[in-house]
């Protein structure tokens, strides 16, 4: 995904936290987790610029955020 529009449209379809991934990355680089609209969209960016830079693809994609419960 290339523009924040897509990923706010998805964000409202799927729900609040969403995270964001670098579609070609992993070990944690290229991920931010927004938790409402404004952090989405710095997410959005900040996560595909972090992409470009380390995988030299920009691509993400958005994803539904589950967090687990704090261990006791």
């Amino acid at each position: 995904m290339e523009k924040e529009a897509d990923a706010l449209k998805i964000a409202r379809k799927i729900g609040y936290p969403v995270i964001v991934k670098a579609a070609g990355g992993g070990g944690g680089r290229g991920m931010r987790v927004a938790p409402q609209r404004p952090s989405l969209i710095k997410g959005f960016h900040t996560a595909r610029s972090e992409a470009e830079r380390a995988f030299a693809n920009s691509s993400v994609y958005i994803e539904k955020y589950i967090e687990e419960p704090p261990a006791h």
